[in-house]
């Protein structure tokens, strides 16, 4: 009866182990971006703004949102590690609605008239579709290290 070959199988595995540890991606580096978001040069309150990088080997944990203000200012969180900011490079900018207030969520009578109240009270809507998804967003935002504050302007015939 043969041995097993425990010990030539432990020394490849340990091989594939260090030769893969430098393998490791390395995050692109993230700035703080904060600016205005204007719609046809007015400010867009209570939009999400969401910053797509268009990077190789990295999706949406890459990514950045923030929600605007009343005046249309926004400051990005990215999702990798919940850094201030956004990745060096070139991003598809997507615009959409924020998310509903908890308390305008049920289907009950009176928190559907909230909403309706809610969204009667938002300025510069409605918000072109074009914008909502990164495959379609004629927006483009090139980050920059040495640049901290961007004006994104939206139009209402892109």
């Amino acid at each position: 009866m043969r041995a097993a070959p425990w010990p030539t199988l432990r020394r490849l595995g340990l091989l594939v182990v260090l030769a893969t540890a430098g393998c490791a991606k390395t995050p692109p580096s993230v700035t703080e971006v904060e600016g205005v978001l204007l719609l046809d040069k007015k400010p867009l309150p209570n939009a999400q703004i969401e910053f797509v990088p268009e990077l190789k080997d990295f999706g949406a944990e890459m990514n950045s949102l923030a929600v605007t203000d009343d005046k249309g200012f926004f400051r990005l969180t990215c999702h990798y590690k919940s850094q201030a900011g956004a990745v060096v490079g070139t991003h598809r900018v997507v615009v959409s609605e924020a998310p509903t207030p908890a308390e305008m969520r049920g289907m009950d009578g009176a928190s559907q008239a909230k909403y309706a109240e809610y969204r009667a009270r938002l300025k510069n809507r409605p918000i072109p579709d074009v914008y909502s998804t990164a495959g379609r967003t004629p927006l483009r935002v090139e980050v920059k290290p040495d640049q901290k504050t961007y004006e994104i302007e939206l139009s209402r015939n892109p």
